[in-house]
């Protein structure tokens, strides 16, 4: 991993800073620091790979995402809009409930991962929570292709208000 001498610079000074907040910390700043005063390249992304992570998600990835969580939002809504027996028969071709992203998935743990930092940290989308306990948006299964088959569908509605028809087109693929 290259570094500039500027960017080792401010690493340095930010690790200072650390010791000097976290004093009961400060020798695991402190040997983190002197690889950076130091130089020592090797092991610049150990360090780094500590608190920042290498794996990024593009603004284009984001917004899949986002997009995945509008179409549930308005699959959810519009369900709560349907009369009771319209819901009774929508919920006989599947769930509504929004199942989140395959943990064990290269991508999608980084889509679960961002999902989770999107409801919960900033507090967006609520109503896709099902346990409020535990919101963890694992689906235990790969989801992001059946996603995307309901994405091409729901964005060709033009509409967020779903017809009980137009529910049970989408839920009948996830």
């Amino acid at each position: 991993m290259e570094i500039n001498q500027v960017q080792r610079y401010m690493i340095v000074n930010q690790l200072k800073i650390l010791e000097k907040l976290y004093p009961e910390e400060k020798e695991y700043y402190q040997v983190d620091r002197k690889a950076f005063e130091e130089g020592y390249q090797l092991h610049y992304k150990e360090i780094l790979n500590q608190t920042v992570s290498e794996d990024e998600l593009t603004p284009e990835q984001c917004r899949e995402v986002i997009d995945i969580l509008n179409m549930y939002r308005s699959i959810t809504f519009s369900h709560m809009k349907l009369d009771e027996d319209d819901r009774k028969e929508v919920n006989e071709h599947g769930s509504i409930k929004f199942k989140g992203f395959d943990g064990n998935d290269e991508y999608e743990v980084k889509c679960l991962l961002y999902t989770r930092y999107f409801i919960v940290d900033l507090d967006r989308f609520q109503e896709l929570i099902e346990d409020k306990k535990y919101p963890d948006f694992n689906s235990h299964w790969p989801m992001i292709e059946r996603y995307r088959e309901m994405l091409s569908i729901y964005k060709g509605y033009d509409t967020t208000i779903l017809t009980k028809e137009m529910i049970i087109n989408l839920i009948g693929r996830s």
